[in-house]
């Protein structure tokens, strides 16, 4: 909750056309806090950092690549907090993906609904741990 970001967030707002305007999207202003301006400001800070960056996830997508051992998406009800998803349509919204960097939609990956099958327990978790091999990963 610092406001480190604080720079970043101004610069994703002039760059879609404004505080309403980033709302109307994203369904917020933006925020120190969500995934976008934190983005932002690793790809002004440390752009080699993130040119090598394949995957960008969220805590809630990244344990499912771990349970799944594939990469995962994020849901939409995750996607809502970026400041990166167009709230209505349920997608990634393009103005906002270009005011935060090149490339951005490759790395974040396509988004799901909540209540999607990511996949089956990996094998790893099934022989170190006894998972059933028919457990799914939502």
């Amino acid at each position: 909750m610092d406001c480190n970001t604080t720079a970043q967030c101004r610069e994703i707002k002039k760059a879609v056309g404004g505080a309403l305007d980033l709302s109307k999207i994203t369904g917020s202003r933006a925020y120190e806090r969500y995934t976008g301006p934190q983005i932002l400001k690793i790809f002004k800070t440390q752009q080699e950092t993130y040119e090598n960056t394949e995957r960008i996830s969220l805590v809630s997508s990244f344990m499912a690549c771990l349970f799944s051992g594939a990469y995962a998406c994020i849901d939409t009800t995750d996607g809502a907090g970026m400041n990166l998803m167009h709230i209505k349509q349920k997608a990634w919204s393009k103005a906002a993906l270009e005011a935060t960097a090149p490339g951005l939609e490759e790395k974040l990956g396509k988004l799901a609904p909540a209540h999607a099958v990511v996949g089956s327990i990996a094998s790893y978790f099934v022989e170190r741990y006894n998972f059933n091999k028919n457990c799914l990963v939502v």
